[in-house]
């Protein structure tokens, strides 16, 4: 849905960025993000997207930028574009700070990775930027969340005592402005407008971003239990239907050459892998961006879950209302 970002790990839910990317329109959203008189949140996103692009558009054109050059570069972006107008430089590895609690790490784009060890930020060459910003919020008791970019892409962090397990979202600067990827930057405008990161002077955990990362907490709590009782359901008539049409199978069960534990792990394992298939396809990540259409095509009609899924909801349509049916011979069979 949001090709150009990336959400890796446990910081905000997949489906809760869905829903910020979907706000309400009315008057307590709009004042949430200060939006100005006489605008709607859309109108305020599709100005936004036309400064940031300028700006964007400028940067990418110059030849080599330095650190100080990216560090101007992203002072304006965010100030113009993201409402970060409290911003103050700041001492290495954070280049600035907003209202006191945000850092930002900052790198030129000649460090393409930020994952990777940078040469710009300090004496100890031996951290990436990602690194040395997961440091900072770990150590600094009021901050909480933060933003670490090397002008083309642009991630956000939180505080995450685990540096085993990362946690962020990655917007890709490059490809939003220069595909016009309206959808993916009206995301991230909405997930790390200046609003977001709560008032100067409040606690650090009173700002929308923990709000939401707790609630899809909970969604996922919500979610998960949902989901035991699916999978109960789904062990059940599938098992009953393999055991229905194999007779094989039910004597091999009942001499015990077949243990009860092996059959139930086999079951439970093609559950989960259902479930990992579903996922993948409703979220678009079984073919690469560039990929062939063609055959994206042909997948979706005639080999994906989503594809059965379809047939299995007409059947069953079809088998509710049989009777008005009755009489009527079916030639052939289902096809996708």
């Amino acid at each position: 849905m949001f090709p150009s970002l990336t959400i890796e790990g446990n910081l905000i839910a997949p489906a809760m960025v869905d829903v910020i990317a979907a706000p309400q329109e009315n008057t307590e959203t709009q004042q949430s993000y200060g939006i100005r008189k006489g605008l709607t949140i859309r109108d305020e996103i599709s100005t936004a997207f036309r400064v940031g692009q300028y700006h964007f558009l400028a940067f990418q054109k110059l030849e080599n930028p330095s650190h100080v050059a990216t560090v101007r570069f992203v002072q304006d972006f965010l100030r113009e574009t993201f409402g970060f107008d409290d911003l103050a430089s700041h001492a290495l590895p954070v280049s600035l700070l907003a209202g006191e609690r945000i850092p930002i790490v900052v790198i030129p784009p000649s460090e393409e990775k930020l994952d990777r060890k940078s040469l710009s930020l300090s004496t100890d060459r031996s951290r990436s930027a990602a690194y040395a910003l997961q440091d900072y919020l770990n150590a600094e008791d009021e901050a909480l969340w933060g933003l670490v970019t090397n002008g083309r892409v642009l991630r956000l962090m939180r505080d995450n005592a685990s540096l085993t397990r990362p946690a962020h979202i990655e917007a890709d600067l490059v490809q939003i402005f220069n595909n016009d990827d309206a959808a993916s930057f009206g995301a991230l405008w909405l997930l790390i407008h200046r609003s977001r990161f709560g008032k100067s002077g409040s606690p650090a955990p009173n700002c929308e971003l923990e709000r939401w990362r707790d609630a899809g907490v909970k969604r996922g709590i919500v979610a998960r239990d949902r989901l035991a009782g699916q999978v109960e359901e789904a062990l059940r008539i599938l098992g009953s239907g393999f055991l229905e049409a194999n007779p094989a199978l039910v004597q091999r069960l009942r001499s015990g050459e077949l243990s009860l534990t092996t059959w139930f792990n086999e079951l439970l394992r093609l559950v989960y892998r259902l479930i990992f298939l579903m996922v993948a396809e409703d979220r678009d990540l079984l073919h690469p961006r560039d990929g062939n259409p063609s055959a994206r095509l042909l997948y979706q009609r005639g080999y994906s879950l989503a594809a059965l899924r379809e047939v299995c909801t007409r059947r069953s349509a079809w088998d509710r209302h049989y009777d008005r049916f009755e009489g009527i011979k079916i030639v052939g069979t289902f096809e996708i």
